[in-house]
């Protein structure tokens, strides 16, 4: 069921993108979702990247169900691809600084 609300989501944002009518549709959407210098989100990140066992859902464990339960469907797509967009960011940093604390 969670994964085929995210498909559609995804369908529906590669759709926006194909279209380019639609690329601004979220210019007057106001939604501060995550800060870029949010040190909570990144320990989050963090500890899914350190994990032991392989993190199959981690985007999920990101984003705050409470949030959603209160969101448009639109304001759903944004705050999911703006949490995507962050972990990326977050899991490069990790590694960028695991690899310069790895011995060689």
């Amino acid at each position: 069921m969670k994964n085929d609300i995210l498909k559609a989501l995804a369908t529906k944002a590669k759709n926006r993108l194909i279209n380019k009518n639609l690329r601004n549709t979220y210019s007057n959407i106001d939604i501060k979702i995550i800060s870029e210098n949010d040190e909570a989100f990144y320990n989050k990140v963090k500890e899914i990247v350190n994990e032991e066992e392989f993190v199959y859902n981690p985007i999920k464990r990101l984003m705050d169900e409470d949030k959603m339960s209160r969101m448009t469907p639109r304001e759903k797509e944004k705050y999911l691809l703006e949490t995507i967009e962050k972990y990326q960011a977050a899991r490069r940093k990790i590694y960028a600084e695991q690899s310069k604390n790895a011995v060689i």
